[in-house]
């Protein structure tokens, strides 16, 4: 319970598995056998969670918020630099599922917003927030780019000096579907000064939003390279490690604030309807004769084959002088009565989600 290793447990920007223990009961043998198996991949500790923490008037129970469904079930949580999860006592019956749980919570996802409330509590809200523009599922290599960046710059960053250094705010990640969704500056000037890339699916863009303290609107500048740990860590190197009193100097004052900015919902092309043709002679008894000569038996003998073929001449010297007499009447009725429908694209859809 010592101040300084809570501190890094919480906000140092590593994963780390914690267990409740007081020193009464021991800790299950599942535990202790995954904490040996998972020592290179996060970090172990035992921390008394109702002790009341230091300097404050709660213990770790009251402020995670730390539940017991039974009173044997053991209270294990999971800090990965940017949230706090408690593991779910089903998953400690077995090491597998122990393993497969806290791997899972230790990745470190950005926040999925699917409207405009929820970007602004999670991101511009935010003194920094770098908003993921999805193109779709995310890869395995970006997932694991973005959850390296997150523990990096999860308690202010690591680099900051100065007046900057001062300032412990993290930089959020919140990501959101731009195969759905866009930002109101997509495609006009202001999205071009900002450097942000058109959409396209299946590439994943990003964009750092910086609330100034004091300032009346947000700045933002779009990140044109690739989403891996090396050049997007870059990017959010230069661009983060300000201070309120002197803010990076080539970000993009988007004239809005965070009650005033929101995304719509991207328009879609219609399909394209076939044209359509009304009047003139309905031909469905003549289709439905053709096929019924189809099904009758094939002629075999040379006799029958030679009947087979005057009769089709026949027929088709019956059948072009019908369509001879009908053909004036069939163009006089077509004519003036065509109907095309043609591929129209929807207006864009401008109200706020």
């Amino acid at each position: 319970n010592d101040e300084a290793a809570l501190r890094k447990v919480f906000f140092g920007g590593e994963v780390w598995a914690v267990a409740c223990q007081d020193g009464r009961k021991p800790l299950p043998d599942s535990v202790e056998a995954v904490a040996h198996r998972l020592n290179k991949e996060m970090n172990f500790g035992v921390v008394d969670c109702k002790a009341q923490l230091p300097g404050k008037g709660y213990t770790l129970t009251q402020r995670w918020k730390l539940k017991k469904q039974h009173a044997d079930d053991p209270v294990v949580f999971l800090s990965n630099g940017v949230s706090v999860e408690q593991i779910g006592a089903q998953y400690f019956r077995s090491e597998y599922d122990l393993i497969r749980e806290l791997r899972l919570l230790a990745l470190r996802r950005p926040f999925m917003a699917k409207n405009t409330e929820l970007l602004r509590e999670k991101c511009w809200s935010k003194a920094r927030c770098l908003l993921v523009l999805q193109g779709g599922t995310l890869e395995a290599p970006v997932e694991k780019a973005l959850h390296a960046l997150a523990g990096h710059h999860a308690r202010g960053g690591k680099g900051r000096t100065g007046p900057s250094a001062e300032d412990q705010s993290q930089v959020v990640f919140v990501s959101m579907d731009a195969a759905e969704h866009r930002l109101p500056f997509e495609g006009y000037d202001l999205g071009d000064a900002i450097k942000l890339r058109s959409f396209e699916a299946g590439n994943h863009r990003a964009i750092y939003f910086r609330n100034v303290t004091g300032s009346a609107t947000l700045k933002a500048l779009a990140h044109k390279g690739a989403l891996t740990t090396e050049a997007l860590g870059k990017f959010l190197g230069t661009v983060s490690l300000d201070s309120d009193e002197k803010p990076y100097a080539k970000l993009v004052d988007i004239k809005k604030d965070i009650n005033t900015l929101g995304i719509y919902r991207r328009s879609k092309k219609t399909k394209a309807k076939k044209a359509t043709i009304t009047g003139g002679k309905d031909f469905t008894e003549d289709a439905k004769k053709a096929a019924e000569e189809k099904k009758k038996k094939k002629p075999e003998t040379a006799e029958e084959l030679k009947a087979a073929f005057k009769e089709q001449q026949k027929r088709e010297q019956e059948k072009r002088a019908r369509m001879d007499a009908e053909s004036d009447d069939l163009f006089e009725e077509v004519d003036g009565d065509f109907e095309e429908v043609v591929e129209e694209e929807e207006d864009e859809e401008e109200e706020m989600i």
